[in-house]
């Protein structure tokens, strides 16, 4: 019986690893968040991605999720992520792959370029949970944003509602109806018209890994 489960359970990992890899996620994601070896790990990446895994440190700073599009973006797949925690008993990795999914199908239905990668998602999640980031009312739309843990929500106005100055004069302005998606976790869905409405005024920004 023991082996039955161990079998099993080695298996689920196993799926777990290649559905990372599928999604971009760097191999030292799968070495934290499986039990399968170094060893097996690079295998399993090779033939899955075709390619050897990139190599180099992970991102290690808060300071690309306070960017314009980047802290919308991460903000959109932050809300989905604890919504998720609410209404699905999921492990933790588990979790972070479904938010992630769901992010990439929503950008999809908007024709949108995804800048979150897997890789800065996990990150982000890690960051949230050791205090280094939270989320943030915004108080003239309502919505939910990453921010640094020392906002003060009072007075915090998200980049939706006050986009920087290189996002373009004379451009619609984002709506303030954000009651919807990054306004509320319990409905993330809609957030992406959002993001399409403001795409008009946001400049290309290159993406993540």
């Amino acid at each position: 019986m023991a082996r039955s489960k161990s079998i099993l359970t080695e298996a689920r990992q196993i799926e777990r690893a290649v559905t990372l890899i599928q999604l971009g996620a760097r191999l030292q994601v799968l070495e934290s968040e499986t039990d399968l070896s170094y060893e097996r790990l690079l295998r399993l990446y090779k033939e899955v991605a075709g390619r050897s895994p990139s190599k180099g440190q992970l991102p290690f700073s808060t300071d690309w999720f306070m960017t314009w599009q980047p802290n919308i973006h991460a903000s959109l797949f932050l809300n989905t992520h604890e919504y998720l925690n609410k209404v699905a008993a999921l492990d933790e990795i588990d979790t972070v792959i479904k938010a992630y999914q769901l992010y990439l199908e929503q950008l999809q239905t908007q024709d949108l370029e995804p800048l979150l990668s897997l890789t800065r998602a996990w990150r982000l999640v890690k960051f949230v949970d050791n205090g280094m980031l939270t989320m943030t009312r915004c108080s003239k739309c309502g919505g939910h944003f990453v921010t640094h843990p020392h906002e003060i929500a009072r007075h915090y106005v998200c980049g939706l509602c006050n986009p920087p100055a290189r996002a373009g004069k004379g451009k619609p302005a984002v709506p303030r109806a954000l009651d919807v998606g990054l306004a509320l976790a319990a409905a993330p869905a809609p957030a992406p018209a959002l993001l399409g409405k403001s795409r008009a005024a946001a400049p290309t920004a290159p993406g993540v890994h």
